[in-house]
């Protein structure tokens, strides 16, 4: 998972002065204020996925973002298939939707979902494999981006929004929601999708939130958690055997509460 997949990220992050130059026929001077303003909207839609990233979810945040990525897409290219000047126009809207969808979507997501969605023994590995393809499908479209407009024009914003298109029904399928969950229980939803047959996305909406209690109980549900390993975790909260046995050889007649209240609290 990155947020520099192929669906066009780039190509308008780093080139967009030139496409408003080279596809929308505008000034040099003013491809490059316009660039600066589709800076800032990316700033201000970058910060505003911050505070609705845990109400709307990771999910349905993949899902808007997605498919705003690929509307934007398909306003761009129609915008530029007739090739005048005023319908041009209408692929700089579609450009700065793009840029604001991205933003408060596929920016931030990739970098905390791999980090939710794996088990500690994959965790480092995934988040690694997950940062390598960021940065390859990076390489990647800066290089061929200036081809493709070049040798296809419009058609470079129908390839995009046919790739944003396809992630759709794979976002749909196999992306669970996590917002507001624990890491714990996100394991118990991978546990609980696997042993009953079931799709991951369909065991998150079933699995209800839990309380620490509950997590325990279906973490040994699961098999995540088994009864040997919960009884050696009591023992380790248990009384040392050297306290239990001052206390029990201690003299009945010469014990007092004070004493009953240190064993209490060392209990604790």
């Amino acid at each position: 998972m990155t947020d520099n997949f192929p669906g066009g990220c780039n190509a308008v992050i780093y080139y967009f002065p030139v496409l408003f130059e080279s596809s929308i026929k505008q000034t040099h001077s003013i491809s490059l204020i316009l660039g600066g303003v589709n800076m800032i909207v990316y700033a201000i839609s970058a910060t505003v996925s911050w505070f609705v990233i845990e109400k709307v979810g990771r999910r349905r945040l993949f899902l808007y973002g997605t498919l705003g990525q690929m509307l934007s897409m398909v306003i761009v290219f129609s915008c530029l298939i007739p090739g005048t000047p005023m319908a041009a126009r209408g692929a700089a809207v579609g450009l700065f939707t793009y840029i604001a969808s991205f933003a408060t979507s596929w920016l931030p997501l990739p970098w905390l979902v791999p980090a939710e969605i794996n088990p500690v023994k994959t965790r480092a590995k995934a988040n690694a494999v997950s940062t390598c393809t960021n940065w390859l499908f990076n390489f990647l479209i800066v290089m061929v981006t200036p081809i493709m407009v070049a040798n296809i024009g419009w058609g470079t914003y129908l390839f995009f929004a046919v790739v944003n298109a396809c992630f759709l029904p794979v976002i749909w399928l196999f992306y669970p929601e996590t917002a507001r969950r624990s890491l714990e229980e996100i394991d118990i939803i991978f546990a609980k999708g696997y042993t009953e047959k079931i799709s991951y996305v369909k065991a998150a909406e079933e699995l209800p939130f839990l309380s620490p209690e509950e997590i325990e109980a279906y973490a040994i549900q699961y098999g995540l958690l088994d009864t040997a390993q919960r009884a050696h975790e009591d023992r380790g909260r248990a009384v040392p055997a050297h306290d239990e046995e001052k206390t029990a050889g201690s003299d009945d007649n010469t014990f007092d509460g004070s004493k009953d209240s240190v064993l209490d609290s060392e209990k604790q």
